[in-house]
Formats: C-alpha cells, sequence, structure tokens
C-alpha cells in the first residue's frame, strides 16, 4: 500500500460522521410526518434531509419512544422510506441516522406521528413484488397478453368506433415514410436556434405516436399489414441519435417523449423483432434513461427525492418507470429505475398540491402535469398492481377546477399561463372520471364541451373501455379552501359563470416559485362570466424578461407595495398562509396574512375579504411597518379604469358586466393608471411558436400620500351586471363606539351594514345578519 494512499484512508476513517435533523432548505421536501401530525395514509412515507456524502440511511419507528421492538430499515439509498406492511392504528415514534464515510451518526431527534384507524392502507409494495407483477410476458405498458381478449372483443363491439378511429390512424401510415429526426440542435437559451426548440418537441411526439398506433395495431389485430410499418418505425427511432437534437441536456422537451413512447413500440411489437434487434432498442432506451437519470432533474433519484420540487423532473420520473417496466428482467438498470419511481410516487408525489386537491401552480400546469400522469395511474394499476387513487389528492383531484373554473369562467385564476380556459387539452379528465366515477366531475367536465377522446388514439380506445359515468350536478357549497396551497375560491354558484360572482384569493405557505409566482394576499374578482379585476399570468418563455421582470413582481398582481416595493419574488420560503375562513350562508369571510414576505418591511400585513353574496366585497387591509412607509394598492384589468380621483372611485365596464370601486380610508391618496408591460413581451419567441401577442392590461395604482407607521384601508369592490343599475351611492363610514360601521348598497339596491367591535363584526343585509370573529393577534 502506498504512503499516499494510507493517509488517504486514515483520514476517511477519521472523518467525523455526518449529523441528523440539519434544518431543510426551502426547497426541500423536509421531515414527514412533522411532530405530532395525524397522517392520512398507513403506512405513512418518512422523509429526512439529505446530506451531500451519505452512503446510505438507517430509519426506525416504534410505539414507543424506547424504540422497543421496533421496525427498521436499513440501507435506504434515499432520504424517504414507506414500508411494504400497514400498522396498528395508533402513536407512533420515528427517527433515522446517516452512514456515511466516517461512519454512522448518532439518531436523529425524535419524532411523533398518529395512524387513525381511518388512514388509507397504502403500502409500498417491494422491488421482487413488483417484478412479479411484472412477469417477463409482453405487453405490459397499460394492457397485459391476460387482457388481450378482453380489449379485441370490446374492440369489434361497443368499442368499435375508437378503435377503427385508431385502424384508420394506422391504414394512413402503411406505406409512407416516417416523420424523420429532427436536424438543428434547437436550444432555448440560444437566440439563434431556439426557433427549432419547440418544435423539434412537435416533430419528435409526431413520429413517435406514428410508431404508437402501428404497433398497437398489429398487437390488437395481428395483421400482417401493420407488422412491417410497425418494426420499420420503431427501429427507425431506436436509430435516432442520443447527441443530436433530442439530447436530454440539450432539449429535455423533446428527449422526454424519448424515454418513455419508445418502450412502448418495443412493448407492443416485441415479438416482431429479433434478439439483436431488440438489444439494440433496449441500448438505445437504457442510454436516454441514464441521460435523463444523471441530469439536474433526477440527480439519480437522490437529488430529486430531497428537493421534488423541480417542475420538469415531476414529469421525468414516471416516464423513466414505462421506460423501466418495458425492460424489466432485460435491463439490470431497469430495477434502480423502477425503484425510484415507485418510492417518488408513494413518498414525494404531486408535490404542488394538497389534500383538497388544490394545485400550487395553477390550473393551467394543473392540466399540463397531470394529462401525463394519467399515463403512470393507468399503467402501475394495470402492471403493478398500484391504486393510486388511495390518495387523498387524486380523490379531490378535478375539485380545484371545478370550484375556481365553474362552466363558462372567462379564465383559469391563479398560476403561469392561466389566462385560458378548459380546451381539448384537458380531456385526460375523462380517464380520472372513468376511474373514481366521480359524476360531479362528469358534469363539470360536460358542461366545458370537454372531449372524451385525447389526440392520443390508443388511450382513447383504452379509456373508453373504462366505462361511462353519469353527470350530476355539484351539490356542494359554492366556497371551498385548499389549505395546503393557501388558496380561498369563493362563488355565488358553481352551476354557471354567467350567474356568478366570484372572488379568489391566495396566501400560501407554499410560497410564490416555480409557476405559482402569484403574490400572497392578492385577488382576482370576475362577475357574470366577465373576468373583471385580474392577476397577470401571461408568459412567454420562462424566466424572460417579462416574466422575471413584470410577472413575477408583486406590482403586476391585485396586492400591495410598501413604499413601492413588494414581496420577495419568485420564493420558496417567505410564503403567506390563509389564517382565518368563515364560510356561512350568503357570505364569505377569510383573511390572509402576507407579512414575512415583505422581507421585514412589514411586521402586519392582513388582508380581510368579505364576500356579502352577491354582489358587495370588502377587502380590509391591515398594514404596520416598523418606520414611516407609503404604501401602494394596486389593481388590474383588461381595459381602461375610469378614475374619479376627487370620490376615490374607480369603474370598470366591460361587455357583461363591470365593477365599482371605492377606496375608504383615512389616508390621503393619489391615482395612477398607465397600460402596457416594462419590459415588453418577447414577440420573436411567441411567434415562433404559433401564440398570439400577450394582450395588453391596464394598471391602476391608488398611494398614500404621506409616509405613516400604519395604515388601515378599505376597498369595496360592487360588481353589476351589464344592463343593471351601477352602484353610485357613497360608501359610508362612522365610527360606532370602539370600532366602526360601514355601510355599502350593492347593484341589488339593499343595502349592506357592517359592524366592527373590538372582538368580532356583525354584517346585515336586510333581514339577514352573519356574524364573524375578528382575527385576533
Amino acid at each position: 500500500m502506498s504512503p499516499h494512499f494510507s493517509i488517504l484512508l486514515l483520514l476517511a476513517i477519521a472523518a467525523p460522521a455526518q449529523q441528523p435533523d440539519r434544518a431543510p432548505l426551502a426547497d426541500e421536501w423536509g421531515y414527514r410526518p412533522p411532530e405530532g401530525e395525524t397522517v392520512a395514509l398507513n403506512p405513512p412515507s418518512l422523509s429526512w434531509v439529505h446530506e451531500k456524502g451519505a452512503v446510505s440511511y438507517t430509519v426506525q419507528w416504534a410505539a414507543n419512544a424506547e424504540f422497543r421492538n421496533a421496525g427498521e430499515a436499513t440501507g435506504v439509498p434515499w432520504s424517504v422510506y414507506t414500508h411494504h406492511a400497514k400498522l396498528t392504528p395508533g402513536s407512533y415514534y420515528w427517527r433515522y441516522r446517516i452512514h456515511g464515510t466516517g461512519g454512522a451518526s448518532a439518531w436523529s431527534r425524535v419524532r411523533r406521528f398518529t395512524v387513525p384507524a381511518s388512514a388509507v392502507e397504502f403500502p409500498q409494495p417491494r422491488l421482487q413484488e413488483l417484478k412479479a407483477r411484472v412477469g417477463t410476458q409482453h405487453p405490459r405498458l397499460f394492457v397485459s397478453a391476460k387482457e388481450l381478449p378482453r380489449l379485441r372483443a370490446y374492440a369489434k363491439s361497443d368499442g368499435k368506433a375508437a378503435f377503427q378511429a385508431l385502424l384508420r390512424r394506422a391504414d394512413a401510415l402503411v406505406g409512407v415514410d416516417p416523420t424523420g429526426e429532427p436536424t438543428v440542435r434547437g436550444d432555448s437559451r440560444n437566440p439563434e436556434t431556439r426557433d427549432h426548440w419547440w418544435s423539434n418537441r412537435v416533430q419528435t411526439l409526431k413520429a413517435l405516436n406514428e410508431a404508437e398506433v402501428l404497433t398497437f395495431a398489429w398487437l390488437m389485430t395481428q395483421d400482417s399489414k401493420y407488422a412491417a410499418a410497425a418494426k420499420a418505425f420503431t427501429l427507425k427511432l431506436a436509430g435516432w441519435d442520443p447527441d443530436g437534437p433530442t439530447q436530454f441536456a440539450l432539449n429535455c422537451e423533446a428527449a422526454k417523449p424519448m424515454l418513455h413512447r419508445l418502450a412502448r413500440a418495443y412493448d407492443w411489437a416485441y415479438p416482431l423483432f429479433t434478439e439483436e434487434e431488440r438489444q439494440r432498442i433496449r441500448a438505445v432506451m437504457e442510454r436516454r434513461a441514464r441521460d435523463a437519470w444523471k441530469s439536474g432533474e433526477v440527480r439519480e433519484g437522490v437529488g430529486h427525492l430531497n428537493q421534488p420540487y423541480g417542475s420538469h423532473a415531476n414529469r421525468t420520473w414516471h416516464k423513466l418507470a414505462e421506460n423501466a417496466v418495458a425492460t424489466l428482467g432485460e435491463t439490470p438498470f431497469s430495477d434502480s429505475l423502477l425503484q425510484y419511481a415507485v418510492t417518488k410516487f408513494y413518498a414525494a408525489y404531486p408535490v404542488w398540491s394538497d389534500e383538497d386537491g388544490g394545485w400550487h401552480e395553477g390550473l393551467s400546469y394543473f392540466a399540463g402535469y397531470m394529462s401525463k400522469v394519467t399515463w403512470w395511474m393507468h399503467m402501475a394499476q394495470q402492471a403493478l398492481g398500484i391504486d393510486g387513487f388511495r390518495k387523498p389528492f387524486f380523490k379531490h383531484f378535478a375539485d380545484y377546477a371545478m370550484y375556481s373554473a365553474p362552466p363558462g369562467t372567462p379564465d383559469l385564476g391563479f398560476g403561469d399561463l392561466a389566462s385560458g380556459q378548459p380546451n381539448r387539452g384537458w380531456a385526460f379528465l375523462q380517464f380520472f372520471i372513468a376511474q373514481t366515477k366521480n359524476p360531479q366531475w362528469a358534469w363539470w367536465a360536460r358542461q366545458w364541451n370537454l372531449p372524451e377522446d385525447v389526440d392520443e388514439p390508443v388511450l382513447s380506445f383504452l379509456w373508453s373501455s373504462m366505462g361511462h359515468v353519469t353527470p350530476e350536478k355539484p351539490a356542494l357549497p359554492p366556497s371551498k379552501v385548499f389549505r395546503g396551497t393557501g388558496v380561498a375560491v369563493m362563488n355565488t354558484t358553481l352551476e354557471s359563470a354567467a350567474e356568478n360572482v366570484q372572488v379568489r384569493f391566495k396566501s400560501s405557505p407554499m410560497g410564490r416559485w416555480s409557476h405559482g409566482h402569484d403574490a400572497h394576499n392578492s385577488f382576482t374578482l370576475s362577475a357574470y362570466g366577465e373576468a373583471l379585476l385580474v392577476n397577470n399570468v401571461y408568459r412567454d418563455i420562462y424566466g424572460s424578461p417579462f416574466h422575471k421582470e413584470w410577472v413575477w413582481t408583486t406590482r403586476a398582481q391585485n396586492a400591495v407595495l410598501v413604499d413601492n416595493t413588494g414581496q420577495k419574488e419568485h420564493s420558496a420560503d417567505l410564503g403567506g398562509r390563509i389564517v382565518k375562513a368563515d364560510f356561512q350562508d350568503g357570505l364569505d369571510y377569510v383573511v390572509g396574512d402576507a407579512a414575512a414576505s415583505y422581507q421585514g418591511k412589514l411586521t402586519r400585513a392582513l388582508r380581510h375579504i368579505v364576500f356579502v353574496k352577491p354582489d358587495v366585497v370588502v377587502i380590509g387591509d391591515e398594514l404596520d411597518a416598523p418606520s414611516a412607509s407609503t404604501y401602494q394598492f394596486l389593481l388590474h384589468g383588461h381595459e381602461a379604469f375610469q378614475v374619479d380621483e376627487g370620490q376615490r372611485r374607480l369603474v370598470l365596464d366591460r361587455a357583461k358586466a363591470g365593477v365599482v370601486v371605492d377606496y375608504v380610508t383615512p389616508a390621503e391618496l393619489t391615482f395612477r393608471q398607465w397600460t402596457g408591460y416594462s419590459p415588453a413581451p418577447d414577440k420573436q419567441y411567441l411567434d415562433s411558436i404559433s401564440r398570439p401577442m400577450i394582450p395588453p392590461q391596464w394598471h391602476v395604482e391608488a398611494a398614500t400620500k404621506r409616509a405613516t407607521e400604519a395604515n388601515i384601508t378599505f376597498t369595496v369592490l360592487r360588481p353589476y351586471r351589464k344592463g343593471a343599475k351601477q352602484p353610485d351611492s357613497a360608501v359610508q363610514l362612522v365610527r360606532s363606539g370602539e370600532g366602526l360601521e360601514m355601510t355599502v348598497t350593492g347593484a341589488s339596491g339593499v343595502p349592506v351594514k357592517m359592524i366592527s367591535s373590538r372582538d368580532a363584526v356583525v354584517i346585515r343585509k336586510g333581514d339577514r345578519e352573519w356574524r364573524i370573529a375578528r382575527v385576533m393577534d
């Protein structure tokens, strides 16, 4: 042994063991279950903070704090673990230790959780059990050899129309050349080639869909006319250069489809290939999987499971799972991929959600990601025997969409690209409806005229075989809080936007990052099918100057600035929180706290929203600063506001509805209105992906003239239907004993009186009365 090597060995032996219980960073998954939590799943997934240099972990759980007769898992490669058997309901304690080059660490602190009898049993199967379920036969993905007779019979009966549509696509491909490989290395970061970045993805998907259609047509019919084309198209794809335009590091959007769609073609047409051809296909599938595995998105599983919020990585894991299932038992690397994917689903998916069905990134990205996770949910159920619908989020999967976008709602609310409506891309919802048999989601989908077939003939056929659900109009409360994502949606009705007045409100513990950038304590208002007060959710390219310097800012949202400064931008930490929600018949009340996000500029930032249905919304801002400051209140609309500075009034009058806005505050206000964006959106890029230019918005700032340490401002919103009398009476505010008394008359003409005291607010409208307790320090 050389002296140099001996010194290195001694240093390694002498290295101190790593210490557990490091405080998690804002983007780390952290310690779960946290101290004292009552869990929804049995067993719960245990997670902790990964330490750089850790080789493995040991985790223990026991029904006593002394860890007598403890359950234990050793050699755990990741900072998460889900046991393979259920626990007896009761209280439990858990801890972990780190194994590294310096030896084993001390045990972590002990954390306690409770498993109630009502917890859903959801143990994670071990790898050997999964391999046994998959077996050695093909096909494996979405359909098994055992199911083929049923599907072939269905294709001749109730599924004939869907299957014939698939065969027509296959017939059109027989005798033609497959779509070729992209030739330009399109890079979104390179202005000279970025026009090819997205088009390369589109071209890749087209080529892969051709192979899917042909191989599935052959699988179902065994017709020789499809065999040669199915084989040729698949082998052509296997010949694409992994270092070319579809390289993962260059263009992950083009590379991701290659991870899993080639696997489908390989699986469905398996008997058509020689063993040499199978080896060639498997080799390129493994190479592409390893590229993704080593990427910054996945970081060999360890990185992503510790920091699982990466938006792109949350689309990669289940594509790797399809790759793994198709080649399980044929490529050793597939074992690692499958173990990772299953561990990811049990312990850290979905990450942008809450148990109520909320989605931090907004409904546009909800649709984008959920349209793809259908593949996992379907494949995992069929090939792996994993019923993902046992997870609480998937039981409430479409609730956020149903509340935030009642039929006809002009936009989707919060989050990037949420300015549109549900469209053909939402056809994936049919899979979830069929799986859950939820008639209310079926009703919502029908009201939006969502298609029952997706743009993928194979999946359309397979999903059509899952059965029909009769729609039922929702019999639900019209308003709901999605607590984990910090969003409250308040409606007068869930049945039709044409009859609805809606207030959405965000104050989220999940922060302002990824595609959920909206400011804390921001809100939107729509009425009678018209978007009135809107946040900015437009985007050209992610992270562009327009996106970062306008959309991510507090100024771009219906929110508050302090000394012309907003909240910490695009941040995982310094979140907001909904501190109170009280929904009563005819009245909704919610309070958000955004003080932390102002990074010390405010010590108090409570925004109260009182919605007296259907036509009076009072927003009360309580602001305290450590030193005298000015405050700017921002509102945004799709058209110009009429500004009456003398009366402190705005009017926004649109095609279907309008809103009168009154500011009530002892402070003197100045008003400013402008339109456009600075910096402007990137028109060249939008043209390159065939998207229209981002439309303008008009912005109004109501600013206090004098600096003060404290400010209370009421912003009173009175929406009205087009053609109805516009509310024009003044808002009356008088002191009443130790409190305030406010009188507001909405479009209905019935006065609303709000009487506040030290501990409560009483609201009266006609012969109705509500009482809400005040938020106390």
